[in-house]
């Protein structure tokens, strides 16, 4: 198993949490959860990653998130290229890969 039981309960507490949570709460709050979520799977998994490429997007991804969030309200336009460059990223290592036939 990739995540130990308890960063996998950890993770879907948090998930499970944010979704109440976001009923109650300001519509932008949900990116905002996501990218928390994301962040913690990414620094859970990025040690276990024997492939170099993508233990490296997982570190990125783990690294950058959290001050992307601090920064939202302050730089708004920042936050969404993050988003962006971050989902390019993620559709470069797919196409990666598919390529080699994983």
């Amino acid at each position: 198993m990739l995540l130990s039981e308890d960063e996998v309960l950890e993770l879907a507490a948090f998930l499970v949490t944010a979704a109440r949570c976001l009923v109650d709460e300001p519509v932008d709050y949900g990116p905002m959860r996501l990218l928390s979520g994301a962040e913690r799977l990414c620094t859970y998994a990025a040690p276990r990653i024997e492939d170099a490429q993508t233990r490296a997007l997982f570190e990125h991804l783990a690294q950058h998130i959290p001050p992307r969030l601090g920064r939202r309200n302050g730089d708004p336009d920042g936050y969404l290229r993050f988003m962006d460059d971050s989902c390019r990223r993620i559709a470069t290592e797919l196409l990666r890969r598919a390529g080699r036939g994983r």
